[in-house]
């Protein structure tokens, strides 16, 4: 291990924006239309993937499609939704419910291959990942990262052709590429960056803590920084935007031990708000004009990333994980950054 990345996260500054941001900053109640729009949401049969998908639906989008593990919930997400739209009375075919599990590589292509051959694309919001507190792997990778990264990369990159395709065949269409990230990029050290392979490093059960959940989210900021200089950051055929919703009263640590759960819960119901106003950061991140291309967003307006992503050192780290984490990609899709034009 080297000591080139060195990460030291201003505790109190940090503290003092998340506190603002919970209860000062409320992201305003979305009203973009997405009239005539096919719209992913992903993870959408519980939290604040359940809650943007309504608000999408709501906002008239001619097609919504939840991306969901179990095919069985996202049917009763969709039911939720119906119901409580009422303006509405197409939810049956205008929502539809397909399969995705983003532990699996398989998975994860097939429902990219589907979503290839849909007329037209407008709106990917990749909100799916997961926390978990004890080690474990998918496809011999750690689970986090798995998931929260390599595969909603995967995903995204896949489908980055098939928007592009969308604007230019439909012009009133400003197709969005969306990641669900957070603050807690913030908050982590990253050691793993000074490894000389930072996935080798992250899939060994030694380097596993409690941090992990915050390094995948530094991962994902750090990836699309990258993705972004490299497409041009003049190409606005599709607005790329990492979106923090802020913290919730989530489902997102369902999987934890039940004290940590307990005790989580109950500062999510002193600090956190509620879903649907948190969901209300993915619909305005998948609505972003422009000026948000390759911008974090928080409370529904561009914010900065952590001060250290900014500096001459977050370049060269934003380069290590594009670079190495293309090659995961290329091992499990072939030609997919030549695809998108890398």
């Amino acid at each position: 291990m080297s000591d080139e990345f060195v990460i030291s996260p201003p505790w109190g500054a940090i503290l003092r924006q998340f506190f603002y941001s919970q209860f000062f900053g409320t992201p305003t109640y979305p009203t973009h239309s997405f009239a005539g729009q096919t719209v992913i949401v992903t993870g959408s049969n519980v939290g604040l993937g359940f809650e943007a998908a309504r608000h999408v639906y709501r906002l008239n989008a001619a097609k919504l499609i939840l991306a969901v593990r179990t095919v069985k919930k996202g049917e009763a997400a969709k039911e939720d939704i119906v119901r409580s739209v009422r303006h509405r009375s197409d939810g049956a075919t205008a929502i539809e419910v397909w399969p995705l599990d983003l532990e699996s590589t398989k998975s994860t292509l097939a429902f990219a291959d589907k979503a290839n051959a849909l007329p037209r694309l407008d709106a990917l919001i990749e909100n799916a990942g997961i926390v978990n507190q004890q080690y474990k792997t998918s496809e011999g990778f750690e689970q986090v990262i798995q998931v929260n990264v390599i595969n909603t990369f995967l995903l995204a990159l896949s489908l980055l052709p098939k928007l592009r395709e969308t604007k230019q065949k439909f012009a009133d269409s400003v197709p969005h590429l969306e990641i669900v990230s957070s603050e807690v990029h913030h908050m982590t050290k990253l050691p793993a960056l000074n490894a000389p392979d930072i996935y080798e490093n992250l899939n060994a059960e030694a380097s596993f803590d409690i941090d992990r959940y915050n390094a995948s989210k530094a991962l994902e900021v750090l990836f699309v920084r990258e993705l972004v200089s490299r497409l041009g950051s003049d190409d606005h055929s599709v607005v790329i935007t990492l979106v923090n919703p802020g913290l919730c009263r989530s489902a997102l640590d369902r999987n934890g031990p039940a004290i940590q759960r307990y005790i989580l819960a109950g500062f999510r119901y002193t600090v956190g708000r509620s879903t649907e106003v948190g969901s209300r950061t993915l619909i305005h991140g998948a609505t972003a004009g422009p000026s948000s291309h390759g911008e974090f967003m928080s409370d529904g307006v561009n914010q900065n990333v952590a001060e250290w992503i900014r500096t001459d050192m977050g370049k060269k780290a934003q380069v290590k994980v594009f670079e190495q984490t293309m090659k995961v990609l290329e091992s499990r899709k072939p030609g997919i950054g030549k695809a998108v034009g890398l």
